[in-house]
Parts: structure tokens; C-alpha cells; sequence
């Protein structure tokens, strides 16, 4: 084969395994799918109440499972996809449908959210809940590639788990409920930076809807007045604008931010590690380009300090302002809430790793309860006389109890596993040795019963009795030799 044909080959083979239009579904069932989920009415509205206070509950009460449990069967991404398809395919009544129901949907939630952390009885910022409030390069390219799977999974002719789980991904709820939490309490940077979160991912679902869409090629709808079909492609394109545009701008500056904050931790962890002296709390303003740390222990002179700042350059940090505090009493409200989310976070953590190591000493507790609860066993002896009533057949019982071992996180209960095993003379049918696996169970008090036939062992008989002994006659060598020395 010509080299030049390898190239062809590849690229054929690359088309074949990437292509997405050979189990692309009917344009029709695809637009009926889109349609069903843009109405909130009736279902889909209470469904998103619940799906609301399911989130601000385990928001409020610091539970991870709670909060993937509301963005399961939050209805939200069917609006945010119907915007997307409708720019894509020029259809300018669903779009304003999904416009319409997206906001309605947003105030909705924002309404239940603060109504229900103006009731709560609890109104501290748990650590789930303070990290929905800041905004980073890493929710952007989850919403993108969140938006991009679920417009995928949307258009197959079988449906899968693809939407759910990018539900699951994207946090759609959570951002909401936070920014509800921000307006009940009066923290209206929580609420800002919560709304700044979920309005990012509105924005990059749509993008990649929009982007999926119109790389699959579904058909767009087509207008007899031509003026009007060009008023929706001006329409359509000032849509896709407005979605694209701020996507780029919001991507840009979140980078940014994300570029400076890693470089600052890392001047923080290596140019401010001196010896004997702490650094207590760090505030990093990637806007306002500052880094503010407070320490505590040996103080750390100006010479160490001027040194420190010249550092600024070697980690791409030009034109930072510095602010290094020393000793506890430089503490303030900023302080606090600093170390406050440091400390809740580092509390969630430990309570992950706790929960895991309680759950495995649980389970071996429950393990343990389940075998000092059964009833003993009886003696084999006597099982055997009871077994030879109805089975003469049988010639030896023996009993062995294996105890199930604990698996984490596991759905069955601990158990042993009792082992009879039978020594018969003749052959047992099968019926018979189910009547007596059923037996057992119910004679040994066991579920878990599993029966071992065998037959009797035979033992090889002894040589003296299979075979008489030769008598061996001394051999009259060693005595004449005896004599012939004598002589």
C-alpha cells in the first residue's frame, strides 16, 4: 500500500469512530424533547419548588447527598437547552418561550430559597455553602463540557444518564439557593457571587447547545416573507451574541483570576515561610490585585519583608500590593471570616474522612451483633441422630459457621454462612438434599445454609490383615565367618 494512503485511512477511521450524526435522532422527536421541557406549569413548577427547598435543606444542613439529590430532579436545564436549540435552529417563538420561562424559573427559586433561610432556625454559612459563592476557571469548562454532553445525550435516538448526571455537574440548584441565602441574611456578596456562579452556567449550557446544534446540522425554519426570515437571522445572530459575548468575556477574566490566585498561593507558600512565624489567615483580591496576610510568632523584620516583595515579579505578580501583618492583635472582622471558611472547610474534610472510618466500625459492630444474636448451633451429635431419623443414609455431620466479612458502604447485612457438610453411604437424590437443606434452616435456625455431600470414605485395609507376613530365615553367612576367625 502507497505510504500516502495511510493519512486517508487514519482520517477515515478517526470519522467513523467520532462521527455524531449516525445515531443523531429524528429533527421531529428532537424538537418535541426540547418543547417538553421549556413550560413551567403545573408539574414542572412544583417539581422545581421541591427540587428548591430539597437544595437549600442540604445546603443549610452542610449535606452533599442532599444537594445532588435536589440537582437530580431539578427541571432547570430543559429552558436553558431550549435556548440554545431555538438560536441554533432560527425558531424566534421558542426562544422567547424558553427566555420567558427561564426568567420566571429564576425568581421562583430565588423566592422559595429566601423564604425558606428566613425560616430557618439555622443561618450559619456552611462550607457547601460558601463554595458556591466565588466563581473559577474550573466551573466554566464544567458548564462547558456539562452543556456540550447534555446536548449531546439530548439528540441520540436512545436516551441515557447523560442528562442527570450533567445536572449533577453543572449545579444549577445550588448557585440559586445560595444566592437566596445571601438576600435572607443581608450577605449580599454571597448573593452576588452566587448569581455571578449560576449565570455562567446559563451562559455556557447555552453556548454549547447552540454549538452542538448547529454543528449536527438540524434543519432551521424556513419563512415565506423573506424580510422576515431576514429580521429572525438578525434576531437569531443577536442571540447568539449575546449568549457567545459574555461566555468569551466571563471565561477571560475568570482565568485571569484563577492565573493570579494560584500564583499568589504559591508566592505565599514559599516567599512567606519563615522560620517560627505562621501565616495565620491570607486574603487574596485578584480585582483589587492585593494579597493581605496576618502572622503570627517570631516577628519577621523589614529587611526579609522588602525581600519578600521583590519576589512579586519571579511569580508574575507585578503590581501587587503586599499588606503583611504581624501579631494577633492586627486581627480584624476580615480575619475572622477568613479563618471562619478556612475552618469549615477543613471541619468538612475531616468529617468526610471521620464518616468513612465510622461507617467501616460500624459495619463490623453489625457484623459482630449479628453473630452473638443467633441462637447457638446444636451439637453435631445430636443434629446427626435427628438427620438419621429421616435420611438412615447418612453416616457423619459436620457443622462450620463463616462469618460474611463487613464491606463499606455495602447494602447487605453482616451474616455467617453455616456449612453442613454429610457423609453418606448411598447416593442422595436431589430432592432428598433439598428436603434437608430446608431442614436445616429451619432445625439450625440459619438462613444461609449450604448442604456438602459426599460419600463415606473407604479406608485401605491394613497389610497384616490383606497379606500374611514371610517368614524370613537368618541368613548362616555372619555365623560360619565367626567361626573361621575362632579357629
Amino acid at each position: 500500500m502507497p505510504l500516502i494512503e495511510y493519512p486517508a485511512l487514519l482520517l477515515r477511521f478517526l470519522r467513523q469512530r467520532f462521527d455524531l450524526r449516525d445515531d443523531t435522532a429524528d429533527p421531529a422527536v428532537i424538537e418535541d424533547s426540547v418543547e417538553s421541557g421549556v413550560t413551567f406549569r403545573g408539574t414542572n413548577l412544583w417539581v422545581l419548588i421541591f427540587a428548591i427547598l430539597i437544595a437549600s435543606v442540604g445546603l443549610n444542613v452542610n449535606s452533599t447527598a442532599v444537594i445532588i439529590g435536589a440537582m437530580l430532579i431539578s427541571p432547570l436545564m430543559g429552558p436553558l437547552v431550549s435556548v440554545g436549540y431555538s438560536a441554533a435552529t432560527n425558531n424566534p417563538d421558542l426562544l422567547r418561550r424558553a427566555v420567558k420561562n427561564l426568567g420566571l424559573a429564576v425568581v421562583i427559586s430565588l423566592l422559595t430559597s429566601t423564604v425558606y433561610f428566613l425560616l430557618t432556625p439555622l443561618s450559619g454559612a456552611q462550607s457547601e455553602l460558601l463554595a458556591r459563592t466565588e466563581p473559577t476557571i474550573w466551573d466554566v469548562l464544567i458548564a462547558l463540557f456539562g452543556g456540550l454532553a447534555g446536548a449531546v445525550g439530548l439528540t441520540r435516538r436512545e436516551k441515557s444518564n447523560v442528562i442527570p448526571g450533567v445536572a449533577i455537574a453543572t449545579a444549577l440548584m445550588p448557585p440559586l439557593c445560595t444566592a437566596g441565602y445571601g438576600l435572607a441574611s443581608g450577605h449580599w456578596e454571597y448573593a452576588l457571587g452566587a448569581f455571578y456562579l449560576f449565570s455562567i452556567n446559563c451562559v455556557f449550557i447555552t453556548l454549547a447547545a447552540f454549538l452542538v446544534i448547529r454543528f449536527l446540522g438540524l434543519p432551521a425554519h424556513r419563512f415565506q416573507d423573506e424580510a422576515q426570515a431576514r429580521r429572525v437571522r438578525r434576531l437569531m445572530l443577536a442571540a447568539a451574541v449575546v449568549v457567545a459575548g459574555p461566555s468569551v468575556w466571563l471565561g477571560y477574566r475568570i482565568v485571569q483570576r484563577s492565573v493570579y490566585a494560584h500564583a499568589a498561593e504559591d508566592f505565599v507558600a514559599k516567599e512567606l515561610n519563615f522560620a517560627g512565624t505562621y501565616v495565620v489567615t491570607r486574603q487574596i483580591d485578584p480585582r483589587q490585585r492585593t494579597i493581605n496576610v496576618l502572622l503570627v510568632g517570631r516577628p519577621v523584620d523589614t529587611l526579609r519583608l522588602g525581600a519578600a516583595r521583590r519576589a512579586l515579579a519571579r511569580y508574575r505578580l507585578g503590581g501587587t500590593a503586599l499588606v503583611v501583618r504581624q501579631g494577633l492583635q492586627a486581627y480584624d472582622s476580615l480575619d475572622a471570616q477568613s479563618l471562619r471558611q478556612s475552618l469549615l472547610e477543613d471541619v468538612h474534610a475531616r468529617q468526610s474522612q471521620a464518616q468513612s472510618r465510622y461507617e467501616v466500625e460500624l459495619n463490623r459492630l453489625l457484623q459482630q451483633l449479628v453473630v452473638a444474636a443467633r441462637p447457638a448451633l446444636p451439637a453435631p451429635e445430636a443434629l446427626l441422630r435427628e438427620a438419621q431419623v429421616e435420611h438412615p443414609a447418612i453416616h457423619r455431620l459436620t457443622l462450620t459457621a463463616l462469618p460474611r466479612p463487613a464491606i463499606p458502604r455495602d447494602s447487605l447485612p453482616a451474616d455467617t454462612m453455616l456449612i453442613v457438610s454429610i457423609e453418606a453411604r448411598d447416593s442422595v437424590p436431589p430432592a432428598e438434599r433439598q428436603q434437608l437443606a430446608q431442614w436445616l434452616r429451619a432445625r439450625t435456625n440459619r438462613p444461609q445454609v449450604q448442604l456438602l455431600v459426599a460419600p463415606v470414605a473407604t479406608r485401605p485395609a491394613s497389610p497384616e490383615v490383606s497379606a500374611p507376613a514371610k517368614r524370613v530365615q537368618p541368613s548362616a553367612a555372619p555365623a560360619r565367618e565367626e567361626t573361621r576367625r575362632s579357629r
